[in-house]
């Protein structure tokens, strides 16, 4: 049996964000122009970027029409306050 895909286009911020569902996996697409979806976003702040356009400079691309910055800057602080969270507490002596 092959897995049904569903794809709905939302409008967020003036940017279009396409969700594919695939065995109730969600993939957002970020940036249309360069074909980053949140995986490849967050994927760049585990490598290190902090900002939309070291997310782009990770992946070896530059913004086309930027209409993805607010989008993209939302993920980058999402995943970089969950990183913070993530971090183990050590005991002290």
């Amino acid at each position: 049996m092959r897995p049904i895909i569903v794809a709905r286009l939302f409008t967020l911020s003036q940017l279009t964000i396409i969700r594919i569902r695939r065995q109730n996996l969600f993939i957002m697409m970020i940036c249309i122009c360069r074909r980053l979806n949140e995986t490849a976003v967050r994927e760049a702040v585990r490598a290190g970027a902090q900002c939309p356009d070291t997310v782009q400079a990770h992946h070896g691309c530059q913004f086309n029409c930027g209409k993805c910055k607010p989008a993209m800057a939302e993920v980058v602080a999402c995943e970089q306050q969950r990183q913070t969270l993530d971090v183990p507490l050590l005991a002290a002596e």
